[in-house]
């Protein structure tokens, strides 16, 4: 037998038990074609602890585990075992139609596709159907057993769900439940007919891109571990850095599927493709920080415990530009990329556009030779610096989009959490700008930027940053701005 991940989570919580009926969920599993992994049996035990009246101990539950790693391999003999034993109003949720489909259809290959189902492959869980509700919004089971299962979806609204009750509440892809959606949700179970309700929130890592899709679940995964209540259950494989992400010893400790199903061969595509900070949310479990909206992005004690006096003189390099808004200023930045891969970052100017773009042209037309690129952003001013430049090196300037700026941003946010990252000291303006900065959305998609009182002298550091890391050329010439 090959190797396999490791079944214990890094993370586990839950009340004292002496009964689960978890061993019977998992009877039912292997019965109808699912059998269990190690760790997903772990999990229906805790989820499945009850009290000597049968009422669920754990009604709060946590799962967090990397994508493919198969966590409705837990979700479904606890919503089989809840349909058939306990007689239980289900609601599973999920934030796409093709999650909650490919749910409903699994549940549909035991129980088969309709009353009477001729091809059913196990007539006695056909036998329990009373009716099948299918359209484009419900996917609905009913037992005559009394229990009940619909799947939904989530979309972008606070309303759906409103108005019915349910013992059993599943937030699949809870990585993009939102406050809103969780307002509508949470009072679904709070008068459970069963008088035993539990909640289940399943996901990966949100993206820290969109915190607003995320929060609810990395604030019940914050709270747990710094303050949990009673009832509260949580099972996660995580880590707190990036690490090394080409170490396959890690790769088997945080993924507990890893050598079933999910293939070490895909972990090995993506760890050659992806960004190490991408690679180690999807696939190790790294969770950065989500920031609340209003609050600083970069901490001040993150930020100045960072600076220095002494920069480096050699290494990779980039600009950074960035245009006010209103465009009354031009801000430009460098940034420095060690053989260590520590980022170092600078100000180098900040000029009112009264002065004119000259000045700036003239300064990135003659380090074209030295610097791997210059990154501009901002909506005015761009085009007629780039007008003003004419031909360059081919690579060497690059008009920034809006999921390249949210990207500059969550590169920088993360060369300061990893501390990856340095800058001139002296530089109060820097600082000032880094350590006041907030969150401030992009358009509807989720992207965001630095935004607040003075957000662009760190905006074009962020951009210097990016483009260090991300640039293919590299004339690699002394010197931080010559």
């Amino acid at each position: 037998m090959g190797r396999h991940g490791c079944q214990e989570p890094t993370f586990r919580l839950s009340e004292e038990y002496d009964k689960t009926a978890g061993e019977q969920a998992i009877i039912l599993a292997e019965a109808y074609g699912l059998p269990p992994h190690e760790w997903q049996r772990g999990i229906l035990d805790d989820w499945l602890a009850v009290d000597d009246g049968g009422v669920l101990l754990n009604n709060y539950c946590l799962l967090a585990v990397q994508r493919q790693n198969g966590k409705t391999g837990v979700s479904d003999p606890r919503e089989t075992y809840g349909l058939i034993v306990r007689g239980e109003q289900i609601l599973h949720t999920a934030q796409e139609f093709q999650t909650a489909q490919k749910a409903f259809d699994r549940l549909r290959r035991k129980f088969g596709t309709k009353v009477n189902d001729p091809l059913a492959q196990y007539p006695e869980l056909n036998a329990m159907v009373k009716k099948y509700t299918t359209s484009a919004n419900q996917m609905v089971l009913d037992l005559k057993n009394g229990g009940h299962i619909e799947f939904r979806t989530r979309g972008s609204g606070g309303d759906m769900g409103r108005g019915g009750t349910f013992d059993l509440v599943v937030i699949d892809e809870a990585q993009c439940y939102t406050d809103e959606q969780d307002a509508a949700l949470s009072p679904l179970n709070s008068a459970a007919p069963s008088g035993s309700p539990q909640t289940i929130l399943m996901g990966t890592v949100p993206d820290p891109r969109s915190p607003h899709k995320g929060e609810k679940f990395a604030t019940m995964r914050k709270k747990m571990h710094e303050n949990p209540g009673r009832g509260f259950c949580i099972h996660e494989w995580a880590t707190d850095e990036i690490g090394d992400i080409s170490d396959r010893d890690r790769w088997y400790r945080l993924n507990p599927s890893l050598g079933y199903q999910l293939l070490e061969s895909a972990l090995e595509k993506d760890a050659a493709s992806m960004s190490p900070d991408t690679f180690a949310r999807e696939h190790l479990g790294y969770w950065p920080e989500m920031v609340a909206e209003g609050v600083p992005i970069i901490p001040e004690a993150k930020w100045d415990a960072l600076a220095t006096d002494s920069p480096p003189e050699d290494g990779k390099k980039a600009f950074g530009v960035r245009f006010s808004p209103d465009g009354s200023e031009a801000f430009l930045a460098a940034a420095l990329l060690s053989s260590d891969g520590t980022v170092h970052a600078e100000m180098v100017r900040r000029e009112s556009m009264s002065a004119g773009t000259s000045w700036l042209a003239e300064f990135i037309a003659a380090r074209s030779g030295e610097a791997s690129v210059c990154v501009i952003d901002g909506k005015s001013g761009v085009q007629g610096l780039v007008d003003r430049l004419g031909r360059m090196p081919k690579g060497y300037i690059h008009v920034c989009s809006a999921a390249d700026a949210t990207s500059a941003a969550t590169t920088l946010a993360d060369c300061v959490n990893e501390k990856t990252l340095t800058w001139y000291a002296p530089q109060a303006d820097l600082r000032d700008s880094a350590t006041t900065s907030i969150r401030r959305s992009i358009g509807n998609g989720g992207s965001w930027g630095f935004g607040g009182a003075n957000p662009e002298p760190i905006t074009a550091a962020a951009l210097a940053v990016w483009g260090v890391k991300t640039a293919r050329r590299d004339p690699r010439r002394r010197g931080l701005v010559g």
